[in-house]
């Protein structure tokens, strides 16, 4: 079933990739989720995947969004199996590494809260100019 849900992702309007979040270290699979959902569903998550772009920002901002208290010092972030953010800092120097993974078809990010054992994965599509475009000409 896996597979099936990322044809479903892959053949959305106008993805051109298959962003993987994986939310590990909650305290519950409730709140797994709803990080994992609120990195998924972020506009600003999608477009950076799209242009390639490493923003471990946008993915924090993210996760910081719903009403979770999450220990910032005890938070990773990674992209593919780079990490970019530990210890409440961005880490840098893996720069042409990042570029290789965000031009994949699939990009996976990996964002470990620090608070428990629970985890949850989903899996989403970038947010491109073509997706704009058949939606902008769209009526009903």
């Amino acid at each position: 079933m896996s597979e099936l849900s990322k044809d479903i992702v892959r053949d959305g309007e106008g993805a051109t990739k298959v962003i993987e979040v994986l939310v590990e270290g909650a305290y519950s699979t409730n709140d797994a989720r709803k990080v994992a959902y609120a990195v998924a569903n972020s506009n600003l998550v999608k477009t950076a995947v799209f242009g390639c772009d490493p923003n471990w920002g946008r993915i924090l901002s993210a996760a910081g969004s719903i009403s979770l208290s999450i220990p910032i010092n005890n938070v990773t972030i990674s992209l593919g199996k780079i990490m970019v953010f530990a210890n409440g800092m961005g880490i840098f120097g893996h720069e042409k590494e990042l570029a290789k993974i965000m031009k994949d078809d699939v990009v996976r990010i990996h964002l470990n809260l620090g608070m428990g054992e629970k985890a949850v994965l989903i899996s989403t599509s970038d947010l491109s100019f073509d997706y704009i475009k058949i939606n902008a000409h769209y009526h009903t």
